[in-house]
């Protein structure tokens, strides 16, 4: 009965950190993104609206604000 037990926490003892590596692993994405050592890409809005926004401040060129 302890050995079945024990045996379920070690498998949800591994979810849990295969969960926390894969938060740290978006948390250096995103630490990396805002220091400027990984470029933003984004697959919703428009390479060329990006790169348009970055020299005239304002609303993104072809992109609806809700």
């Amino acid at each position: 009965m302890l050995a079945d037990k024990r045996a379920r926490l070690v498998e949800q003892l591994a979810e849990i950190q295969d969960s926390i590596d894969f938060i740290d692993a978006k948390q250096r994405f995103y630490d990396n993104v805002i220091s400027g050592a990984t470029p933003y890409v984004s697959v919703l809005i428009p390479s060329a609206a990006l790169a348009k926004e970055s020299e005239e401040p304002g609303e993104l060129k072809g992109a609806e604000r809700k």
